[in-house]
């Protein structure tokens, strides 16, 4: 497990004006990353919140706590730099896997998919 847990490992880049990453980079090499995108109150939510979508960690890096390191300071990154409260994504039901790592992170179940979950996290 890595012991890790400093803002400025993470690199935010901005990759069109509507895309947006979060990147987990240790010594310049991409260990982890996650999409994001932020929405507008909707029917769902009477506030700005935030989307997540293709969390992935490189092959070589999987099973070493990287990807709950690069969750944690996103947790912080969106309550305290981007000022939201809601983080939401979608994972399939027989990714046992990212279901671990996104409920034992405070995930919820939101909505339920005859495939897969919609998931939230309140800050």
């Amino acid at each position: 497990m890595v012991n890790i847990y400093h803002m400025d490992i993470i690199k935010c880049y901005m990759i069109t004006s509507k895309f947006k990453t979060f990147k987990l980079l240790i010594d310049n090499i991409l260990v982890s990353e996650c999409g994001y995108n932020i929405e507008d109150a909707d029917e769902f939510f009477n506030e700005k919140y935030i989307i997540f979508y293709n969390f992935k960690t490189i092959d070589q890096y999987r099973g070493k706590g990287y990807s709950k390191v690069l969750l944690n300071n996103i947790f912080d990154y969106v309550k305290y730099n981007l000022k939201l409260n809601i983080i939401t994504l979608i994972v399939y039901k027989n990714n046992i896997k990212a279901l671990n790592l996104y409920f034992s992170s405070g995930f919820e179940i939101f909505m339920e998919y005859d495939d897969s979950y919609s998931l939230i996290k309140k800050l």
